[in-house]
């Protein structure tokens, strides 16, 4: 009888367990819908277009799973916007403080381009975007992995296409109220539209990026205002590394980049630069440098670089790079003009 009383009391404690456990799940997904509501209704009055046909929660007793479907943003006054079948979200009913996105396989990008709307076909053979909240919900953190990633509409000769994509983006506080957001990016395998690059080859083998994006964030309602702001608080990037390997070409660099005036890119860093005479050679057949400045150029990278004793191709070692009054320096010779990338 004693051990039959036991076996009801603990049964009757599973169940009033399970019914209370219950009861969170579904208040707690109720809450979910109304958050994602209550946040569009926060975009539109920012100015935003949010649309989507319905939030769908599932996925009991051991996650949310939500689906919007047909969800739709519109931002016309800095000209973009953004739509899909789907778009779903998991997360743990005990942890609210991650949450991991899975895009939809077919997105599409509007971007106005002048008074006209360009398309932008986004497509992703698989993929999830994981954000990490603080207690406000806040999104604090995110790693993205993306796997056979094309995009159409970009550019006018074809379709862009990345194997693999990862990157990862954190914030910190720093001194005096700035912060810092650092960015890792690691993309393999990019293959470049149709004669986009023929003359280094269509495809990079690497593009690898960690960088800071140092001074205060958020300074402004709309994007290009948050830009003007951080540029007006002296904020920069540090860019802590960069790597490239496109075909000859061979870069690894730091420094620090921020905008002037005239929202140019301004800043001094330093390089090892392999393949210089390739790039030469290939900025002359494209018609982009004078015959002329392509020999000066040469001549004097050629007596900058070191001559490996093995006979490979030489090599520039610390050069220094730098962009000042919309110009661009490799050493002592200009490569390039750099023009504004944004309202002043």
């Amino acid at each position: 009888m004693r051990l039959l009383l036991v076996a009801a009391s603990i049964a009757g404690g599973v169940a009033v367990a399970a019914a209370g456990y219950t009861g969170y799940w579904l208040v707690a997904a109720g809450e979910i819908g109304e958050r994602i509501e209550a946040w569009a209704e926060a975009q539109r009055a920012r100015g935003l277009e949010v649309e989507s046909a319905g939030t769908r929660v599932a996925g009991f007793p051991l996650r949310f799973d939500v689906t919007l479907s047909e969800p739709r943003v519109r931002d016309t006054e800095n000209g973009w916007g953004w739509e899909a079948a789907a778009l779903r979200a998991r997360m743990r009913p005990w942890d609210f403080g991650e949450v991991t996105v899975f895009p939809d396989s077919h997105n599409v990008l509007r971007v106005r381009d002048g008074s006209e709307w360009r398309r932008i076909d986004w497509r992703t053979d698989d993929g999830r975007l994981v954000l990490r909240l603080d207690g406000t919900r806040r999104v604090h953190g995110a790693a993205l992995e993306l796997r056979g990633v094309s995009v159409e509409g970009v550019w006018r000769r074809g379709a862009a296409r990345v194997e693999s994509l990862r990157a990862s983006g954190a914030l910190a506080e720093g001194g005096e109220g700035d912060e810092a957001f650092r960015v890792i990016l690691a993309m393999r395998d990019l293959a470049l539209p149709d004669d986009l690059g023929e003359e280094l080859g269509e495809t990079l083998a690497f593009l690898d990026i960690d960088a800071r994006v140092v001074g205060p964030l958020g300074g402004g309602e709309q994007a290009s205002e948050a830009v003007v702001a951080w540029r007006d608080a002296g904020g920069t990037l540090e860019l802590d590394d960069f790597r490239v390997r496109w075909g000859p070409l061979g870069i690894e660099s730091n420094g620090t980049v921020a905008l002037d005036g005239e929202m140019r890119p301004t800043g001094a860093l330093t390089a090892d630069i392999i393949g210089y005479g390739d790039v030469i050679d290939a900025l002359i057949m494209s018609n982009m440098i004078p015959l002329g400045d392509a020999f000066i150029a040469k001549v004097a990278f050629n007596l900058l670089a070191d001559k490996p004793e093995d006979g490979g191709p030489p090599v520039l070692r610390g050069i220094p790079v730098t962009a000042q009054d919309g110009t661009l320096f490799v050493g002592p010779v200009k490569v390039a003009d750099m023009p504004p990338l944004g309202p002043r």
